[in-house]
């Protein structure tokens, strides 16, 4: 069977990767950040501890709670990750090389 008859699509494209951890009072958390023009404004966000990984933008942290099944991140440390999410996907908007970046001056 020819590949040609499953093959929904194969896109190419050179994006932009922000790989970025932070610690809680009880975790740590590394994340890696996908900026792609892929998925309509979203970022695909990746948390190393657990594997899982979810496309966001800041609407969808508008329920912190949400990151539990998303991401598995503890349920009392999702207001503090979806704040830091926030500044990251605020990072999608911005030009690719700024040297204003928010979390760069952290």
């Amino acid at each position: 069977m020819a590949f040609d008859e499953e093959l929904l699509y194969t896109v190419s494209e050179t994006s932009r990767v922000r790989f970025t951890g932070i610690e809680t009072e009880t975790s740590r958390y590394d994340f890696g950040f996908v900026y792609t023009h892929q998925f309509m404004g979203k970022v695909l966000v990746v948390c190393m501890q657990t594997g899982q990984s979810a496309l966001l933008d800041v609407h969808a942290l508008e329920e912190p709670r949400q990151l539990y099944p998303m991401l598995g991140i503890a349920l009392g440390d999702t207001d503090h990750v979806a704040e830091f999410l926030r500044l990251c996907l605020d990072e999608s908007g911005k030009e690719e090389h700024s040297s204003n970046s928010t979390l760069e001056k952290m």
